[in-house]
This record gives structure tokens, C-alpha cells and sequence, in this order.
């Protein structure tokens, strides 16, 4: 930001996250809060999946502060158990937005009336959509059957799950945990017999250089990286026969180059067995 205003820019907003898309990390908030209080620059926070994990005692702390933004966007479809699509953004100052969307030419324009039907403000004032479905009805009747106990409790039914899902992968000879568990998401691979240049301690946990270090986190040797092409391979034709064949959806990404399977568990119906099922499923399509 001090560079930018040196050199004549002006920065108008950072954008922080709640729950990344890859493997549901948590920026600092209260620190970007803090950086965007001294520079005077709007915050935004990017909650789209990851805001509803402030109702599970876990992560209330650190996405409290999405409390202080000065707008934040989440998308109930995704972790509020809304029907596809759904998503809203809340801002502290409305007005602000009105300034900056309202646009009302004649075209649209009604004369006023006694009952304020063809009054303004409309939603239209408010983003560049015009004409616009009912989509609060279904957040509406979301949250009235579920009240805050039973979202809090859905969505920390899915942490644990992914829990779950993290400790039988960890504990598997044939799978690699990618990433730490963040919120509902654990990425990992189908690894087979792929695994025998990772080093291991006696605790089972992998080391480079004496530190403690994650999964994934390790610098391939040189004899291990034509190994990659074929983990990648691999693990896209089991995607393909997973998501073709019905037992289970998962989606991909890479993390550090590598490519690995991704499961988000945002189902308030997922059961530990589903988790099984999948997995079984990814090792019965390995070849």
C-alpha cells in the first residue's frame, strides 16, 4: 500500500478470506483489519464458504473479525445447505454502495405513489443486476427450519468429518494428506506404491531438516519427480471415474504444483460412512 501511494496509486481495497477455495485457509482478518484502519482503505472479506464456520466453536475466534469489514460476500448455497444459487453481500455503510450503483434513467423511473409501492430505494440501486429472482425465500425458509443451533451443529458435523477424512488418509499407506484440513476440505491422493523416497520418523510424522513438516510441504528429490506425471494421471483418471460413476463427487486442484483430489463436505446429511464409501471407491478406480 506505501509503495502504491508513492508512486501515485491509490489503493481502494484488500480483500481478505474466509475459507479459501482450495484448501479452506483463514487469512489474519483482525491484522488486515488493522493495516486497512491505518491506510484508511476499504476491507473486504471474500466469506463465500467459509463465513458460516463462525457458528462452530472451532473457527468463532479467528472469523470474528468479519464482524469489523466494511463488506463481506457469502454464498448460502454453499455452506448454509441453500439450493443452487444463492449468494449475498452485507455492507456497513449501504449508502455507499447506492452511490456508487444507483441509476435510475427514465426507462424505469415510476412516479411516486401515497402507498410507496413505486418508490425508491430498489435492490437495482444497490449492484449491476436489474431484473432479479426471489432468492431470499429460500434463505428465508433455510434458516427458519434450521435456526442457528441446527446450522451450528450441521456445519460442525461436516469439521469433523473432514477430520475424520484426514485421519483415515494420514493413516493410510496408499494416501497422502496434501494439506492440513481447513474448515470442510482435505485434499489429498492416491499415491499407491509411489511413496517410498518420502521420508519418515519414528512418530510417522515426515521431517526436513530436523523440522516438523506437513505432507506435501517436502522438496521432491530429483528420481522422484517422473514419479508426479504419473500420480497425476492416475489420480485424474480416478477423479473421472468418480464423478461419472455416482459414488462420490470430489473435484481437483494443485498444491504446489501437485496434483490432488479435493473433498469439501457441505452436506448436512454426509455420515462417516459416505467417507468410507468414497475411499473405497478411489482405490477400487486406481486401476
Amino acid at each position: 500500500i506505501a509503495r502504491d501511494v508513492a508512486i501515485g496509486v491509490r489503493p481502494i481495497a484488500v480483500v481478505a478470506t474466509a475459507g479459501t477455495t482450495n484448501t479452506g485457509a483463514i487469512d489474519d482478518l483482525a491484522a488486515i483489519r488493522g493495516v486497512c484502519d491505518r491506510h484508511g482503505v476499504w476491507m473486504h472479506v471474500d466469506a463465500a464458504y467459509g463465513g458460516p464456520a463462525i457458528l462452530a466453536d472451532e473457527y468463532a475466534e479467528a472469523l470474528k473479525p468479519i464482524g469489523s469489514a466494511d463488506s463481506a460476500a457469502l454464498d448460502p448455497h454453499k455452506w448454509m445447505f441453500v439450493p443452487v444459487e444463492a449468494g449475498f453481500v452485507i455492507v456497513r455503510d449501504g449508502e455507499a454502495m447506492r452511490d456508487a450503483f444507483s441509476l435510475v434513467p427514465p426507462y424505469i423511473r415510476s412516479a411516486g405513489s401515497a402507498t410507496g409501492v413505486y418508490g425508491l430505494p430498489w435492490f437495482s440501486e444497490y449492484g449491476f443486476q436489474q431484473t432479479r429472482g426471489f432468492r431470499a425465500l429460500k434463505v428465508w425458509m433455510t434458516m427458519k427450519q434450521f435456526g442457528v443451533t441446527g446450522h451450528k451443529a450441521a456445519i460442525e458435523e461436516n469439521i469433523a468429518l473432514a477430520r475424520y477424512l484426514a485421519d483415515r488418509v494420514q493413516a493410510a499407506p496408499d494416501l497422502e494428506l496434501m494439506a492440513p484440513p481447513g474448515l470442510s476440505i482435505v485434499c489429498f491422493r492416491y499415491v499407491g506404491g509411489h511413496r517410498h523416497w518420502r521420508e519418515r520418523s519414528g512418530d510417522g510424522e515426515r521431517r526436513k531438516g530436523g523440522a516438523a513438516v506437513h505432507p506435501g510441504e517436502i522438496e521432491m528429490p530429483p528420481a522422484a519427480r517422473a514419479d508426479e506425471a504419473t500420480l497425476a494421471g492416475l489420480n485424474r483418471s480416478i477423479l473421472e471415474r468418480l464423478q461419472l460413476g455416482g459414488e462420490a463427487f470430489l473435484t481437483s486442484t494443485e498444491l504446489r504444483g501437485r496434483y490432488t483430489l479435493r473433498a469439501c463436505v457441505v452436506n448436512y446429511r454426509s455420515t462417516r460412512d459416505d467417507i468410507d464409501r468414497m475411499l473405497n471407491a478411489v482405490r477400487a478406480f486406481k486401476t
